[in-house]
């Protein structure tokens, strides 16, 4: 098993090759296809996966601070949080 990598506002994640995220026109959800898993993407985490776009986690934060005018430390938590599960299930690359 490989070795926990805690999230910093330094890295840049992305998706891993095999996982992909996917819009199900016919039930109208998103979805996350992982080896042998599919994830149900609420609307925000849509938004986040679609941000990862080889930004780091700091700018892609600074992004939604400003378009949501919302406070940034709040932001990073549930961002962080999100990316963090994902990155411990093998979801996303880091570097």
């Amino acid at each position: 098993m490989a070795e926990r990598i805690e999230l910093t506002e330094a890295h840049v994640v992305r998706l891993k090759r095999s996982v992909r995220q996917r819009h199900d026109k016919a039930r109208g959800i998103d979805t996350l296809l992982a080896p042998e898993r599919v994830v149900v993407l609420d609307q925000t985490s849509v938004m986040i996966v679609e941000a990862l776009d080889g930004r780091s986690i700091g700018a892609i934060l600074d992004d939604f601070a400003a378009r949501f005018a919302a406070p940034r430390a709040l932001i990073a938590k549930d961002v962080l949080t999100m990316l963090q599960d994902f990155a411990d299930k093998g979801y996303l690359e880091v570097a």
